[in-house]
């Protein structure tokens, strides 16, 4: 995990934001909140879908495959729950 402000060309005020709005310091956060949650980031940062897809493939070279595989993969709902493998 790294904190967003170790990454190259992530911008200070979209860093300030993200932890402001939706408490995301991390790369791991940003990644998975913008990929589940894309509108309400996007909404957040104030920027088109374009520049977020942007800022994905940015933190995306910092995060581990599995990770990424596991954040890109559906949630299976069950009757008692959400179950994450």
């Amino acid at each position: 995990m790294k904190p967003l402000s170790e990454i190259k060309n992530f911008a200070i005020q979209h860093q300030e934001m993200l932890a402001k709005q939706l408490g995301v310091n991390s790369d791991e956060a940003f990644f998975e909140h913008a990929t589940r949650n894309v509108q309400g980031v996007q909404t957040a940062l104030k920027i088109s879908a374009t520049q977020l897809a942007e800022l994905v493939k940015i933190v995306e070279g910092y995060l581990a495959p599995k990770f990424v595989k596991n954040c890109l993969k559906p949630l299976t709902k069950h009757s008692r729950g959400v179950i994450v493998d």
